[in-house]
């Protein structure tokens, strides 16, 4: 049965929605100019090259950009509470503002504020004459829209009254009928209907009832029957700008200047207002092309309203990125902060990232972040995890206080949908915020993080106006409160500390934050995996062998160049970019970004070992860029040499230098001093026996393959991989042609493979004394919808597979009795997992690889996975891969798997010396006593000549351990 009442409540505030617009009328003589990326520039002189923007022009262009342009005199201040408007709609209202027409306005040649689908006026002084500019982007999506200009006159005691009603009227949808509050804010919306007179709009007795009925309702309501509520919903002003997703960088520059411009201008207008961002590398884009705004920000920031926060460079992507980025994002996040705003960043703010490692607690707490804040795991497929605000404890048993963002929509006994990081300030999102809060007993502060997101926008006036209402405490409803995130935060590890103390319990999360969703995104875009994976361990070449030549005969260190060489592989390590989620576009871009970094650091790593070759005394030199001594292979001039014994982060003139090797190859058989390897008539491997443990490798009955799959997701194309893909399964069988080969200290099989319409070359190499089984892959790929893997039939027991993670590595069950285990039917991994018993097992190396999954004993690597949304293109291309299979007696640790994954990821660097001989013929910058202990990284400090050396224990081993140096050392610190 409809309420009457209730209905004769929303007629009244809907009229006075309608009456608040006292006047509106069309705009006319504007003028516009087709252009390209505006970069820093100014609005250009109007002249004739400027074509008239007639009132029935459409805007058909999709990712353009146009300057817009008139001169306005606006009319005198009609009335005491008048209020004007440039009122600017497209048709797309109510749609995606992040792929709809979005505009940067200018007065008299400054950049003032965005507008867009969600803000969509412009408050203007009365009786001024301006000089009015749009800078105009059309966005992505067809079909066609208009510019419908108006000059708008809002009467705000009018609007007042609207919002003093419409907030507690929506709040009656958050509480049933039968309750006191209901009652109560039914009551008093009532008498205030029928103090109002509508009879003549704008009449001396129309206003008069108006401050009457407000006068009433602010005394009889909001004072004397809200705020009795002891539960708060912290609020902060916030707006998720992804760096690149379904935009390309060059228009999220664009972004931030029209978001963070509408934020400056809201605070001009609302004294309440706080608003919180995160990712330096937007507030930088802000300071190159919009400098004027950017020192506006840094006096919000100063006076206490603008919150500067999140400590990563950006939101990064925390499955693929390498432990030395984790750190990198802290570092140029932070420091950015601090340098900039005095800022000392304590917030890991990762609300929309795909997974969370569990090294993270460690690296954050070493850094001085002692909180983590995320949303994106409410969005679990299969399990909903227990708590919302909890230790988290990772690989080394490292805390860190924890808080998932909980708001969502609310509606008594209806289901809840999963949280957002993009809310809105609205009595059902507020309720929300507290209902899907899990501890309660621990807490009644909760944050709602308000604005239009993912595409930027932010806040809106409608959302700080019921924020003024909603801060009262309606009857029912927590209060809301302006707050900085990080002042929250405090005020919740208070409570929750208390509440632990109290109740003598502490919830706790172990191990890493899985997301159970978004699996495709370990391997989606492989070419930008590879490209990530070798400029990382580039630039730890780069910056190692600058520290050790400088040692030497004082090599230059580049530290600018690599500083930023770094920040594009911080920027590129987006939780959108790296894992394959982008358009074709972004992609494109980081294909000239890698390319560049590439060759400047491959350029600092040449100077270096110019230098050392024109010291060295003539002969062959080998350099090892990891933390152990180490045999090898290098290739010189097209051939494969063996090498011994080659010192940590050093070299080693070479004099024995050995091109052959004692394997006999047939097309049928390998057989080296360690392996024998047997094929089938599809050149698949059937039997791998292991010489020095007498073990046979491969399980009985099964052979190593590679495995295709059709892969249809539900949803999120590039970005999911759904357990019904193993339903449908093709080995890839098709041989075209084997051909032995010998390389010097190696030799195999070159096998190609036909799949569909592509082709598989591997080159299968084995060695004399490596243990390595070493698969050379080259994939023209030109399928979609398939994923590729390649799969490995171990002959072992276990129950528990071990994946490399970021500074150590986790075990996952490979069995699947709850519905936990079951949801990681695609796991994460870096350079190698393990699947062992007691006394023996293999390992799975690679050197650009992440998705991976074991099923029972086999073990398996992703290769490729080619999806068609957002990237129709994606994949369809040449792929270039090394991946390795290892057996080994004990378990990964006594195996010298993580060595071995090292050695395929970093391998050798060979040299010719033609020198003086004033520098030794063998020299290690620095290396440690202890197998378990890798050092990760050497490098010179940002802020003084020191060496830093970052070091991490691979095996989860206590132990003691002694560093050596290359060069005296005066004084040693702890980092």
């Amino acid at each position: 049965m409809v309420n009457l009442v209730k209905e004769k409540i929303r007629v009244t505030f809907e009229k006075l929605k309608e009456l608040s617009v006292f006047e509106k009328s069309p705009l006319r003589g504007f003028r516009y100019l087709p252009v390209g990326y505006k970069g820093d520039a100014r609005p250009p002189v109007v002249d004739d090259s400027w074509t008239e923007l007639e009132e029935t022009k459409m805007f058909y262009e999709v990712d353009a950009h146009f300057w817009v342009n008139t001169k306005l005199s606006t009319p005198k201040k009609p009335f005491e509470n008048a209020k004007l408007y440039f009122d600017l709609k497209t048709g797309r209202e109510g749609q995606w503002d992040a792929r709809n027409p979005q505009f940067l306005a200018f007065l008299d040649g400054k950049a003032v504020q965005g507008l867009d689908v969600n803000h969509t006026d412009l408050e203007l002084e009365f009786d001024k004459d301006y000089d009015f500019s749009l800078y105009m982007y059309t966005g992505l999506e067809s079909g066609g829209f208009p510019l419908i200009i108006n000059l708008k006159i809002v009467d705000s005691a009018i609007e007042k009254l609207y919002y003093d009603m419409r907030v507690p009227y929506e709040s009656l949808d958050c509480l049933t009928e039968a309750s006191d509050d209901y009652v109560t804010i039914m009551k008093y919306l009532e008498l205030t209907c029928n103090i109002i007179d509508f009879r003549v709009p704008y009449s001396d007795e129309f206003y008069e009832s108006i401050a009457k009925a407000d006068a009433f309702l602010e005394e009889e309501f909001y004072v004397k029957r809200c705020g009795c509520s002891s539960a708060t919903v912290s609020c902060i002003g916030h707006t998720h700008i992804d760096v690149a997703w379904l935009w390309t960088l060059a228009q999220t520059e664009e972004k931030t200047q029209r978001t963070f411009a509408t934020m400056l201008r809201l605070m001009e207008q609302y004294e309440e207002f706080k608003f919180m961002s995160s990712q330096p590398q937007l507030y930088k884009y802000l300071k190159k092309f919009e400098p004027e705004l950017y020192e506006e920000v840094v006096r919000r920031i100063k006076e206490g309203r603008w919150e500067p926060e999140g400590a990563f460079w950006v939101e990064a992507d925390c499955n693929l990125s390498s432990g030395e980025s984790f750190v990198r994002q802290i570092m140029h996040g932070k420091r950015f902060f601090m340098d900039e705003f005095g800022v000392e960043s304590k917030i890991l703010w990762l609300p929309d990232v795909f997974g969370y490692s569990a090294a993270l607690p460690q690296i954050l707490r070493k850094s001085g972040v002692d909180t983590f804040v995320t949303s994106k795991i409410s969005w679990n497929e299969t399990n909903k995890l227990p708590y919302d605000v909890f230790m988290w404890e990772g690989i080394d048993g490292t805390q860190v206080f924890t808080h998932f963002l909980t708001a969502q929509n609310y509606r008594p006994g209806g289901k809840a949908n999963f949280t957002t990081y993009n809310a809105d300030i609205t009595p059902s999102q507020v309720m929300g915020t507290r209902d899907r809060f899990q501890q309660k007993q621990y807490s009644d502060k909760n944050i709602l993080t308000f604005g239009f997101g993912d595409g930027g926008g932010g806040p809106t006036r409608k959302m700080l106006e019921y924020h003024r209402r909603l801060k009262r405490g309606i009857p029912g409803l927590p209060a809301t409160k302006m707050e900085f995130a990080g002042d929250y935060l405090e005020a919740l590890r208070a409570d929750f500390e208390k509440s632990c103390a109290q109740l003598k319990k502490t919830p706790k999360w172990v191990g890493e934050l899985y997301l159970e969703f978004h699996r495709g995104t370990y391997t989606s875009i492989a070419k930008n995996k590879r490209n990530n994976r070798k400029s990382e361990f580039l630039f730890q070449t780069a910056e190692q062998i600058s520290s050790l030549a400088g040692a030497l005969y004082g090599y230059g260190y580049k530290a600018k160049e690599i500083y930023d060489c770094w920040e594009i592989i911080l920027l590129n390590l987006f939780h959108d970019i790296i894992p394959g989620s982008s358009i074709e576009e972004v992609y494109k871009d980081c294909d000239i970004q890698y390319a560049n970094i590439k060759r400047i650091g491959e350029s600092i790593v040449d100077g270096a070992i110019k230098g050392l070759a024109s010291r060295i005394s003539k002969g062959n030199v080998i350099y090892n860029p990891n933390s152990f001594q180490a045999d090898g292979i290098v290739t010189i001039d097209g051939k494969t040499a063996f090498v011994e014994a080659i010192p940590p982060m050093g070299y080693k003139k070479v004099e024995n230098l050995v091109f052959t090797n004692n394997i006999t190859v047939t097309k049928e058989r390998i057989d080296s001093l360690l392996y024998t390897i047997l094929f089938d008539r599809n050149a698949n491997i059937v039997s791998i026996y292991d010489k020095t443990n007498a073990r046979e490798v491969i399980k009985p009955g099964e052979y190593v393959r590679l495995e295709s799959f059709e892969d249809l997701p539900h949803q999120h194309d590039n970005w999911e991989l759904v357990a019904y893909y193993k339903q449908k399964k093709w080995n890839v069988d098709d041989v075209s042609d084997i051909e032995i080969i010998n390389d010097g200290a190696r030799a195999g099989l070159k096998i190609v493979r036909k799949y569909l319409s592509s082709v598989i070359e591997q080159r299968i190499y084995v060695y004399d004394s490596i243990p390595r089984i070493d698969f050379e892959t080259n994939i023209d790929w030109k399928e979609k919808h398939i994923v590729l893997k390649a799969a490995f039939p171990i002959n072992v027991h276990a129950n528990r597979a071990s994946y490399e993670t970021q500074f150590g590595y986790i075990e996952r069950p490979t069995y699947e009795n709850t519905s936990f285990e079951q949801a990681k039917f695609e796991v994460c991994a870096h350079k190698y997992a393990d699947i062992s018993e007691d006394n023996y097992g293999a390992a799975i190396l690679n050197d650009c690889k992440y998705g991976h999954n074991a099923e029972g004993s086999t073990l398996k690597l992703t290769i490729l996975k080619a999806g068609v949304y957002p990237n129709i293109n994606a994949d369809r291309e040449m792929h270039h891969l090394t991946y390795s299979f290892l057996p080994h007696a004990g378990n990964h640790k006594q195996g010298g798997v993580v060595q071995n994954a090292y050695m395929l990821n970093r391998p050798f660097i060979y040299f010719r010396a033609n020198g003086d001989g004033s520098l030794p013929e063998e020299f290690s910058l620095v290396s440690c006593d202890r197998e378990n202990i890798i050092i990760e990284t050497a490098k010179k400090a940002e802020t003084s000549d020191a060496l830093v050396i970052r070091v991490y224990d691979a095996y989860d081993r206590r132990t003691k351990a002694t560093f050596t140096f290359g060069n005296n050392i005066k004084k040693a610190y702890l980092c």
